[in-house]
């Protein structure tokens, strides 16, 4: 079965202040279910940051590591910033 289509999800959300991120992260979750559907995540240095850090708490939390877990299960890239050279079918944005 080919890859019809390749979706980014930008996730610019805090997670440790805004529900946006954990749903930005539960939704690339759910079309990367889809056998037809290429996801990549970026998790921008903000929304990056706590989670390095080790130290936060996440508005969302189970929603945030459930969804992170399915993404890593379904072999989702996680990227640090958009790539370049790249034909999207569709771009999503999670900022807040």
């Amino acid at each position: 079965m080919a890859i019809e289509k390749q979706i980014l999800v930008v996730v610019a959300a805090d997670p440790s202040r805004s529900h946006r991120a954990a749903e930005g992260v539960r939704a690339a979750a759910g079309l990367s279910m889809h056998p037809e559907i290429r996801v990549a995540v970026v998790l921008t240095q903000r929304a990056a940051q706590p989670r390095r850090e080790g130290s936060f708490r996440l508005v969302d939390e189970e929603v945030w590591e459930r969804a992170l877990a399915d993404l890593a299960e379904n072999q989702v890239p996680l990227l640090e910033e958009e790539p370049v050279g790249v034909v999207w079918h569709g771009v999503i944005r999670f900022a807040g």
